[in-house]
C-alpha cells in the first residue's frame, strides 16, 4: 500500500491512530496520538510499540501480536478487560484500541486509540452517586435483570449486591404483581418516559423476609455506553411516613372527638347547673350568708369550668396550621400587640425590631407574641419593671425575645412550663395554657419556642423562632 495513502488515512481519523508491522514498530502515527500519549510526531515513529505498554502488560504482548497476525480480523483488543497505554510522562491512561488488518505486500495493522479516562470518570461519578443516594436505586436492563443495586436499596431488601445482581427484578415483587409486570415493563420500553410508578394506589415491594413495604418508585430511562435501554429505578420506603401518617390521623380523629365532647356533652350540662343555681335562687329569695357564699362558690366554679372547655378547645385548634399567609410588616404588628396591653404606670416595654417584614398568617403570630408579653407583664414581681421584645433575622427564621427582668423562672420547670395546664409552683393565677397554645402554634407553623435565664441579672427570655417565608411543608 502506498505510504502517502496510509500516512493521509492516519491522518484523517478523529482519534488516536498509527499503522504497526509484524515486528511491533510504528509506522505512521497521527497528530491525535501524539496528543493522547505525550510524545512528539517524530518520537513515535520507529518506536516498538511495547514502549507505550505499561510493565505489567509487556511480557505477554508479543504473543498476542503473534496471535493477531496469524488471524488477522477487525477486532477490539483486550475486549472484556481493562487496558492501559504509558504516556511519555510515565501516567498510564485508561484506552480502548480497535485493531484493523490492512493486507498488501506486508502484513500490517491499523491501530486506533481512544483515552477513556474522561467516561471512567463520568461512570464513577454515575456509580458513586448511585451509592450515595439516600434511597434505593437499581439499574434494570430491558430483559428486566438487574444491573446495578446501592446499599441503601440491599438495606431496604434484607438483600445482599451479590444476591440482587443479574437477578430478574420481580424478586422483588409481591408474587400478585409478578404476572403482568413483564407486560408493564414492555409497554414502559415502547414509550419510555420519566415517570412515578404507581401513582395513586398503594404500592408495595417483597422484603426477603416474605413481609410486603409500602415504597415510592420513580422510572428514568436511558442509554448506557453500550447503546443498550437501561432503565434507573429509585425507590423509597416509605414504611415510616405511613405509620406516621396513621398515627397522625387517629389523633386528629380522637381530637376531633374530643372537641366535640367538650363542645357539646360538657358544655351543655354546665348550662343547665348554671341555670338551675338561678331557679334556686329565685325560689329561695333572701338567704342566710352562708347560702348565698355557697351559691356563689357554685357560680364560680362552673363558670371556671366553662373557662377550662373554652382553653381546651383553643389549645386543640392552635395544632393547625394556618392556610392565609400575606406580607407582615413586625412594626405594625408589635404596635398593635403593645397598645392592647395592660402596662403598669411604672413599668417600661422596649421594642428593637430588626426585621421589617416577614410572610406568614398574621394570627397566630400575633397570639404568641401577645401571649409572651402578657406573661412577663402578669408575673413581674414589681411596678417597676422593665420589659424587651426584639425581632431579628436569623437566616431563614424571625427571632423574636421577650426578655424581662422580673423573678425569673427555675431550671426544673423549663419544660413543664409549656405543658396543658402547668405553671410554675408559685403561680397561682395563670391557667397554664397560653404557653402550651404557644408552642403548638408555633410548632404548627414551622417554628419553636424556649426559655432561658437572664443569669447573673434577673428574669427571664422567651426565644420564639418562625419562619420568614411561607413554606409549603408548614401549610
Amino acid at each position: 500500500m502506498d505510504e502517502a495513502f496510509l500516512t493521509q488515512l492516519v491522518n484523517c481519523l478523529p482519534m488516536g491512530a498509527m499503522v504497526v508491522n509484524t515486528d511491533a514498530q510504528i509506522l505512521f502515527a497521527n497528530n491525535q496520538l501524539s496528543e493522547i500519549l505525550g510524545y512528539e510526531d517524530s518520537e513515535l515513529i520507529g518506536m516498538n510499540i511495547d514502549s507505550l505498554l505499561p510493565a505489567q502488560f509487556k511480557a505477554n504482548h508479543t504473543h498476542l501480536m503473534s496471535q493477531f497476525f496469524a488471524n488477522p480480523r477487525k477486532r477490539l483488543m483486550g475486549e472484556g478487560r481493562e487496558l492501559f497505554a504509558s504516556q511519555k510522562s510515565g501516567k498510564q491512561i485508561p484506552i480502548e484500541i480497535g485493531l484493523n488488518p490492512i493486507h498488501g505486500q506486508q502484513e500490517l495493522v491499523l491501530a486506533t486509540l481512544v483515552n477513556i479516562s474522561q467516561r471512567l470518570r463520568a461512570n464513577n461519578m454515575f456509580q458513586r452517586s448511585i451509592q450515595a443516594a439516600p434511597h434505593g436505586v437499581l439499574i434494570v436492563d430491558q430483559a428486566g435483570i438487574i444491573q446495578a443495586v446501592n446499599q441503601s436499596l440491599c438495606k431496604s431488601f434484607g438483600y445482599s449486591e451479590i444476591e440482587l445482581l443479574d437477578k430478574k427484578m420481580e424478586m422483588l415483587l409481591p408474587q400478585r404483581y409478578q404476572g403482568h409486570h413483564s407486560a408493564l415493563r414492555h409497554s414502559f420500553h415502547r414509550e419510555p418516559s420519566v415517570r412515578s410508578m404507581g401513582v395513586g394506589r398503594d404500592l408495595t415491594a417483597l422484603h426477603k423476609d416474605g413481609k410486603e413495604f409500602p415504597v415510592e418508585v420513580g422510572l428514568s430511562p436511558f442509554i448506557n455506553t453500550n447503546d443498550e435501554d437501561m432503565v434507573f429505578v429509585s425507590l423509597l420506603d416509605i414504611t415510616e411516613r405511613k405509620r406516621m401518617e396513621t398515627e397522625l390521623k387517629e389523633n386528629n380523629t380522637s381530637l376531633k372527638e374530643f372537641t366535640y365532647v367538650a363542645s357539646h356533652d360538657l358544655r351543655s350540662p354546665l348550662r343547665g347547673i348554671s341555670n338551675l343555681i338561678e331557679w334556686i335562687k329565685e325560689d329561695l329569695g333572701t338567704t342566710t350568708p352562708e347560702v348565698e357564699y355557697n351559691l356563689t362558690r357554685i357560680d364560680d366554679r362552673i363558670h371556671k369550668m366553662e373557662t377550662l372547655i373554652d382553653n381546651l378547645l383553643a389549645y386543640a385548634r392552635a395544632g393547625k396550621a394556618t392556610l392565609d399567609t400575606q406580607v407582615i410588616d413586625m412594626h405594625k404588628l408589635v404596635s398593635n400587640v403593645t397598645e392592647l396591653l395592660d402596662l403598669p404606670a411604672g413599668m417600661k416595654l422596649y421594642k428593637d425590631i430588626q426585621l421589617d417584614t416577614i410572610v406568614t398568617a398574621w394570627t397566630p403570630l400575633e397570639t404568641v407574641v401577645r401571649n409572651l408579653l402578657s406573661n412577663a407583664i402578669k408575673h413581674h414581681d414589681t411596678k417597676g419593671g422593665t420589659i424587651e421584645i426584639r425581632c431579628v433575622a436569623e437566616n431563614t427564621l424571625c427571632h423574636i425575645t421577650v426578655t424581662d427582668d422580673g423573678p425569673g423562672i427555675p431550671p426544673e420547670a423549663y419544660e413543664r412550663i409549656f405543658s396543658l395546664f402547668q405553671t410554675t409552683s408559685d403561680d397561682k393565677s395563670g391557667s397554664g395554657i397560653g404557653l402550651s397554645i404557644s408552642r403548638r402554634l408555633a410548632q404548627a407553623h414551622g417554628g419553636r419556642i424556649s426559655v432561658s435565664s437572664n443569669e447573673p441579672q434577673k428574669g427571664s427570655t422567651f426565644h420564639v423562632w418562625w419562619p420568614r417565608f411561607a413554606r409549603k411543608e408548614n401549610l
